[in-house]
């Protein structure tokens, strides 16, 4: 090893301090290396909040058990003492709270806000149990009647958690059968198309000066710069989530100069990025006939439930009231997106492009054979968006074929069910399927391209 070479795990334990202010920011727990550098993820807090003053005015607010990644780059992390075990950090404009949602209210307003909602949730709780038994749904109530305190509160859970509304909209769409308009459909018919842009991928990637697109650049560095752009990027497996937002900001890092810093990127704006899971609907037995279809059970507490795919974005920008925040910010257009496709987000072009072209709608293609189904890349003017949160009745589900192992209430006891072939369905919506409620002329498609 040279003699400024550190190894990743001699940085766990390592204290994280803001160099021009001497914020204890917190500790590394881990650090992670997903192919573009080395991430580190710093656990907030300490038993310190700064390294001089600990009873300054600058302690950090924020509380334990949170964490924060950053880049571990030299323009970030310009300073390490390995015999202190700290290392002085200049973070960019908005690193530490990018994707981050404090609570700044005291003890006494949050237990009063704990109370109400616990209140709200039973009698969403009571309103649910009362939808799955007018639904014929009653099997699966039986498991709050028999198991322990734990189990009856899990299932309790899974079933308020349902959005029913979106649920019984899946389970009639799927009954009968609709045309579909797929991503595959634009990619064949992209090539006739007058509202087409090809952007060579390159441009996307290191954002370099590209007279051919000048005019779009600096219409979508416009809007960008006006607070009129937002974007949400969706994972579908929390399990993953953390290692594709790391992902995410190595992606940044690479951007920060030319890009983040020197157009006021967001300004790394908390409420104009975010980074959502799609929802779960449960999955169901596979019957011709709407009323026989089965909410399937993994044992009597535990709802088999999968991700719904990227359609169901609309309804969770209502229930977690995303929606009124862009409304109230003055936002114009969304960039739905999933994570893998980092050069795109949030690029200005790819704004400028939506808006010159005056659509309503943006399609990004790739011509690419890495693409698979699960990348995708929407641009959504604000009003469209609305329209698709109002009314969620304009998504269109299929019912894939799948095969799970599940419990069923037979006679008073629990059986277990070991199929031998395709035996249920899981709904499935994607949000490119909105794009059947546009006018043809209102949608644009842009192709990224490999030179």
């Amino acid at each position: 090893m040279e003699e400024d070479e550190i190894y990743s795990l001699d940085l766990v334990g390592m204290r994280v301090i803001v160099k021009d202010t001497g914020k204890l920011v917190g500790t590394v727990g881990q650090v992670f290396n997903f192919g573009a550098g080395d991430l580190l993820q710093v656990m907030v807090g300490g038993t310190e909040d700064t390294v001089s003053q600990p009873n300054s005015e600058n302690q950090d607010s924020t509380p334990s058990g949170e964490h924060v990644w950053i880049p571990f780059a030299e323009d970030i992390v310009p300073d390490i003492d390995m015999e202190s075990r700290e290392m002085w950090i200049t973070p960019p404009k908005g690193l530490l709270e990018l994707n981050a949602r404090s609570d700044k209210r005291s003890k006494k307003e949050r237990r009063a806000m704990e109370w109400k909602e616990k209140k709200r949730l039973q009698r969403r709780v009571i309103a649910a149990k009362k939808i799955l038994s007018e639904m014929d749904q009653g099997h699966v109530l039986e498991g709050l009647l028999s198991g322990d305190k734990v189990q009856k509160a899990s299932l309790a859970e899974q079933i308020r958690s349902i959005d029913f509304h979106l649920f019984r909209h899946a389970m009639h769409s799927v009954s009968r059968p609709i045309g579909s308009l797929s991503k595959d459909v634009f990619v064949k018919s992209s090539s006739s198309r007058k509202k087409l842009m090809r952007i060579p991928y390159e441009t996307l990637l290191n954002h370099e000066e590209n007279a051919n697109f000048a005019s779009e650049l600096n219409e979508g560095a416009g809007i960008i710069q006006k607070s009129k752009a937002a974007t949400i990027l969706i994972t579908n497996d929390s399990d993953t989530l953390d290692a594709e937002f790391q992902g995410l900001l190595n992606s940044f890092n690479k951007l920060m100069k030319n890009c983040l810093v020197e157009n006021d990127y967001f300004g790394l704006d908390t409420q104009k990025v975010w980074v959502l899971e799609e929802m779960k609907l449960p999955i169901v037995s596979m019957s011709s006939k709407l009323n026989s279809r089965k909410i399937l059970l993994k044992s009597p507490w535990e709802i088999l439930q999968k991700p719904a795919g990227t359609g169901v974005i609309f309804s969770l920008l209502s229930s977690n009231k995303i929606l009124d925040t862009l409304n109230e910010m003055g936002v114009e257009y969304v960039q739905i997106c999933s994570l893998s496709n980092k050069p795109n987000i949030g690029h200005p072009l790819l704004f400028g492009a939506v808006s010159s072209f005056g659509a309503d709608a943006g399609l990004m293609l790739r011509k690419s054979s890495k693409e698979t189904e699960d990348d995708f890349d929407l641009i959504l003017s604000m009003n469209h968006v609305n329209k698709m949160c109002r009314d969620v009745t304009k998504l269109r589900f299929s019912a894939q074929q799948e095969q799970h192992v599940h419990v069923e209430h037979v006679d008073g006891q629990w059986v277990d069910v070991q199929p031998e072939a395709t035996n249920c369905h899981r709904l499935h919506a994607e949000v490119t399927s909105v794009l059947n409620y546009f006018s043809p002329d209102k949608v644009c498609v842009i192709e990224i391209v490999q030179q």
